[in-house]
């Protein structure tokens, strides 16, 4: 895998379907994240199915030109803490067995988890994901309703520190999937994530923890600072903490992108990983004019009419200036995973 390309955000999700046990909320069918999925995914005015939302996203995979492997996620239930699924406050459920079949079945697809901590078989179903190959486990602890420093994270976190693999959390604001208790959005700045790093989980941040609509998402600045300051002392306690870039091509996190390019000292490009938070929208003009007028333009119109998300995506992130290395580092990230013998 060394030296791939590796997108390592990417969602799934679909209506109910006895077959897979995939299913998603009437709430979440009124969000924007939804209605966005359905114009990416040409559903607009159309039947929206399994088979359907399956088809295209394999579509957009398998033709992409930049991205050599996919990190398709799953994403569990709400489980309370004693140990009970909750589905009537699971807003996406996508099941760890339908993305590992996925993923056995096409190669440039990777087995993304979501395994919930308070599960009372979680350790049982943490040894499927890793027998299945799994590359990382992903949280949204607001939509989840995961308190990632409650005391049953502990043996988790531990669980996963033995197999080195990877904890992709879900931090600032979340307007994609909703949670059934507004207290949980607390739990999505990354503060919350300083027990598992001081007990040496490989904790990839997702979005860098950036606020999505710039000055207008004062609620979550915290979030962007604590991210920062997690960065600042990341050296100082030895923590194995990352960031991904998805969701970063849109106007209003551009300035927060340029911070980012300005402390390379602080968030060295080789602690970035690439992703798209797909099927999330890409803007083109994220990219301000720092280029010269034709060729900015030029670039513009270049990705302005790609019909494939995954390949703007790539280019438009490119065209940021980081180094290239962030393409890649999940490749080398994912070589230190430790499965079964």
């Amino acid at each position: 895998m060394s030296n791939k390309t590796i997108d390592v955000h990417i969602h799934f999700g679909a209506p109910k379907d006895e077959e897979s046990g995939c299913f998603w909320s009437e709430e979440f069918t009124k969000s924007v994240a939804y209605f966005a999925m359905l114009l990416i995914t040409n559903s607009l005015f159309k039947k929206v199915n399994i088979k359907r939302v399956r088809k295209h996203l394999l579509k957009v995979i398998n033709k992409s030109k930049y991205t050599d492997k996919s990190v398709v996620l799953a994403f569990d239930q709400v489980y309370a803490e004693n140990g009970t699924a909750h589905p009537e406050k699971t807003h996406l459920y996508v099941p760890n067995r339908y993305i590992a079949d996925l993923a056995k079945e096409n190669n440039r697809i990777l087995f993304g988890a979501s395994v919930h901590p308070y599960r009372n078989d979680w350790r049982e179903e943490l040894d499927f994901c890793l027998e299945n190959k799994v590359v990382l486990c992903k949280w949204i602890p607001s939509a989840q309703m995961i308190n990632p420093e409650h005391p049953k994270c502990v043996p988790f976190y531990e669980k996963l520190v033995e197999h080195q693999l990877p904890l992709l959390c879900h931090c600032g604001p979340e307007y994609s999937i909703p949670s059934s208790e507004e207290k949980y959005n607390e739990y999505n700045n990354p503060k919350y994530l300083k027990t598992a790093l001081n007990m040496g989980v490989t904790v990839i941040i997702a979005h860098c923890a950036m606020p999505f609509w710039g000055a207008f998402d004062k609620e979550y600045h915290d979030d962007w600072d604590e991210f920062l300051k997690l960065f600042e002392k990341d050296e100082e306690h030895n923590w194995n903490l990352y960031a991904d870039l998805s969701a970063v091509c849109t106007p209003f996190r551009k300035k927060y992108i340029e911070e980012i390019m300005k402390l390379v000292d602080e968030i060295p490009h080789e602690r970035l990983l690439y992703g798209s938070d797909y099927p999330i929208p890409v803007f083109e003009i994220t990219i301000g004019k720092s280029l010269k007028f034709f060729r900015w333009l030029g670039f513009l119109l270049k990705v302005m009419f790609m019909r494939n998300l995954l390949d703007k995506n790539y280019l438009v992130i490119k065209k940021m200036g980081f180094d290239d290395a962030i393409f890649t580092n999940a490749s080398k990230l994912f070589e230190k995973i430790k499965y079964p013998s």
